[in-house]
């Protein structure tokens, strides 16, 4: 950043000096300072949030602003509308928005179809609540602008059965598109056919077919997201585990080039599409009729043209959790600050930034002058000197003949020196002292030593076995490659190696013993040791459960799974693994309304406890026996000091039960032990010589294996900077990695960390047996 506005510096009155290396959001307040005025404008970078320029650009004053089209900002202050330039300056003048019931406030979203220039341009206008259309076409004098409201909630109908509303308005090689993800059968894209006449202005829905399918997922909270660039359209779903959409689980990024799209073979049969008679009542036979006419087939054919994306490269996306789910793309920055989808939190204050090639999300905060109710967006205007000093390198490259030009492997093997020219038993003998990842480092070094150094068989090198007794591991599977890295928390080395189980829905669901309970497609429920490469399946079910548990390694005799599944009715299913292949059920006497969930199960000696709804403490004794007892409402979580949404996990120390709560951005990290007697949570300072490790399928408390470990809560997430796992220390209060016996960074919550949610990851506690 060529110059940075720190809080208290000088307040620009036009657009400041934005580098074109960055993507740059601006935040307005819609809390205005003064009666007329919207509040100012901060420009800021994502990747240096603490910088930002603050400005009140007089164009801006009062005005909200709605997005970008075509080098054209869209302004309004609800009831007027305006076109502002920022390169030229010129501002276009819409006439007073008067709507029929009186609301400007109710608009949503707006979409310029082509440049104000164009005899075809039209401004077009979404309602929160209301199936219309507001538009305004651009070509006229400015005596006959006028604003038209235009329904088209009988189009919608006869296109998705009851689909009430249209979003996500985005222009993609000429046309206007937009989502419709409210009805029951599918999620539809639509091409908003506007026509243009010499008096009126038609507007058409058009199908253009079904939303491409996210990766299978036992996600139960989503949200869809439709843009376009030039001739390309990009559809982007994020999978949250909860309803609540706060842990994020999937992240998937489809796109189709509208010049390669085959129309007749690939959409025909979307013309005559049409689900009038489709209710919400639709019954299974309707269904079914549905599905000889070809109606799915034609859905299939339509998602067949979306191609998932593994990479942005130099461009970023930016959606806004917070403020109406808005979408916003910056098609090219800087390569090394490229290729993420950047998400502000629903609360306002953070931002997640999810990397579409590692599959990793770091997190940063808003600037501090900006309020959490602030509207946020992406400025997609061009800025000055875009890219002119690449290109201009690039001619220069081209006209003094300098060529880039990729390396072969062929030729790295005829060219490269053996490393200091050892001889072979040498550079074996070196070898068989490495572990980890300067074993790894030296396999990659040439391909001298990737002879000298074959592929280690974990069970059989008891160097390992020895260099995993200090601490679990963090363990994270890649689903693309099948690979899993185990990450040391203490030296920070990485082992690698291969899964032979496929982990399909991003979600380990238990880990204990070292042993993963999990589920795979084509298996079902299965014990995996990912170290021994054992593995053993449970008896098949014909529904997912919401949470699963286990009190044994299953090579013990008395190792019992049991798992909460919500069908018409909460229930618990318990099975023994060393009897009979089946599941027993216990029937949870009571309402079952989506207000219930039971989560971080924990056997406390021969009980199991679990938190309902997060806070309330129940017990189960006697599973698995006829003479069973279930205990409701045993202790109330304690009312936590952190003032954002917090996560409780359950984990037993020793002969006690505790209880951590955690903020949802780790401002705070607090624990709890249950009190016998009075079934009160009492607060504790520390965890003497213990750690508990934490994350989605584990809350782990054991004895530290070393002092440097002890009075620690470990996370599943990473220093952004040094890529070492993090921890809270209970005795400073802050957060920190660890290199050896070596105390590292100095962090006050997760912000400058990151993890890899979106792939299935736990803390395992090396078992080679």
């Amino acid at each position: 950043m060529e110059q940075k506005q720190i809080s208290g510096g000088p307040i620009y009155d036009r657009l400041p000096p934005l580098s074109a290396k960055y993507p740059w959001l601006v935040a307005q307040s819609l809390k205005a300072k003064e009666e007329e005025e919207m509040g100012d404008q901060f420009f800021f970078n994502i990747h240096d949030p603490a910088s930002y320029y603050r400005c009140r650009i007089p164009e801006l004053l009062g005005k909200r602003i709605h997005g970008s089209f075509h080098g054209w900002v869209i302004l309004s202050n609800h009831v007027l509308w305006f076109l502002w330039n920022p390169m030229t300056s010129k501002i276009i003048n819409l006439p007073p928005l008067m709507l029929k019931d009186g609301d400007p406030t109710s608009i949503k979203e707006c979409c310029l179809s082509l440049p104000p220039n164009n005899p075809n341009s039209v401004l077009l206008l979404t309602r929160r609540d209301k199936s219309t259309f507001v538009f305004c076409r651009l070509a006229c004098t400015r005596r006959k602008l006028r604003w038209t409201e235009l329904s088209y909630a009988k189009q919608l109908k006869r296109l998705t059965g009851n689909g009430e509303l249209v979003n996500n308005l985005t222009c993609c090689n000429g046309n206007v598109y937009a989502l419709s993800s409210d009805g029951f059968f599918a999620k539809f894209i639509m091409q908003v056919d506007i026509v243009v006449k010499k008096t009126q202005v038609v507007i058409n829905l058009l199908l253009f077919g079904s939303f491409p399918h996210a990766p299978y997922s036992q996600c139960s909270g989503w949200i869809h997201y439709l843009k376009g660039h030039n001739t390309e359209l990009y559809c982007i779903t994020l999978g949250f585990w909860e309803p609540t959409k706060i842990n994020l689980g999937i992240v998937s990024l489809s796109r189709v080039d509208m010049t390669r799209i085959n129309w007749e073979d690939q959409l025909e049969g979307l013309k005559d599409w049409d689900m009038t008679n489709m209710g919400t009542e639709t019954t299974r036979e309707e269904l079914e009729e549905l599905e000889e006419a070809g109606y799915f087939d034609v859905l299939r054919k339509s998602c067949e043209i979306w191609k998932e994306m593994e990479d942005l490269k130099d461009a970023v996306f930016f959606v806004d959790l917070a403020r109406d789910n808005m979408v916003f793309y910056s098609p090219s920055i800087s390569s090394e600050l490229g290729g993420y989808i950047h998400m502000r939190s629903d609360m306002g204050k953070i931002i997640y930034s999810y990397n579409l090639n590692d599959k990793s999300i770091s997190v940063s905060s808003m600037p501090s002058p900006v309020p959490p109710t602030s509207h946020v967006l992406v400025w997609e205007c061009r800025l000055q000197g875009d890219h002119s000093a690449d290109s201009k390198q690039e001619e220069e490259d081209k006209d003094h003949g300098v060529v880039s030009k990729r390396i072969t492997d062929e030729e790295v093997e005829v060219n490269e020196p053996h490393l200091l020219n050892l001889p072979f038993h040498l550079l074996e003998m070196i070898m068989a002292h490495c572990v980890g990842l300067e074993y790894l480092k030296f396999r990659a070094t040439c391909k001298h030593c990737h002879l000298a150094a074959p592929l280690i068989k974990w069970k059989d090198k008891q160097r390992l076995q020895y260099y995993s007794l200090v601490s679990p591991w963090l363990m994270v599977v890649d689903k693309d490659r099948d690979i899993i890295t185990f990450e040391d928390p203490m030296f920070g080395d990485k082992y690698f190696m291969k899964s032979l189980v496929s982990i399909p829905d991003g979600r380990i669901r238990c880990s204990r013993f070292g042993w993963l309970l999990v589920y795979s497609i084509g298996i079902g429920l299965l014990f995996y040791n990912p170290l021994t490469r054992d593995i053993r399946k449970l008896p098949s079910m014909e529904f997912f459960f919401n949470t699963l548990c286990f009190n044994a390694p299953p090579t013990s005799p008395d190792c019992m799974v049991v798992g909460f599944a919500r069908r018409d009715e909460w229930q618990v299913y318990i099975h023994f693994v060393a009897r009979r292949q089946s599941w027993r059920r216990v029937h949870l006497d009571f309402d079952v309304g989506d207000r219930y969930s039971f989560g971080s199960p924990t056997f406390y000696d021969q009980d199991l406890y679990a938190l309902c709804n997060g806070n309330e403490l129940q017990v189960f004794k006697g599973l698995g026996k006829q003479g069973y007892s279930w205990k409701q409402n045993v202790a109330e979580a304690p009312k936590s000091c952190c003032t954002s949404r917090v996560q409780h996990f359950l984990t037993k120390c020793e002969q006690h039960l505790l209880l951590v709560i955690v903020g949802e951005f780790g401002e705070s990290v607090e624990l709890f032990k249950l009190d016998d007697s009075t079934k009160e949570w009492k607060k504790i300072d520390g965890l003497g010589k213990h750690v508990i490790y934490i994350c989605k399928a584990t809350c782990l408390c054991i004895e530290a294996k070393t002092p440097e470990m002890e009075n620690k809560v470990y996370f599943s997430r990473l220093h952004e900077g040094n890529k070492k796992v993090v921890f809270y220390s209970l005795e400073t209060g802050m957060y920190h990695t660890l290199n050896g016996k070596k105390i590292e960074e100095n962090m006050k919550d997760f912000v400058g960390t990151m993890h890899q949610h979106i792939y299935p990851h736990a803390w395992i506690e090396p078992n080679w047996s």
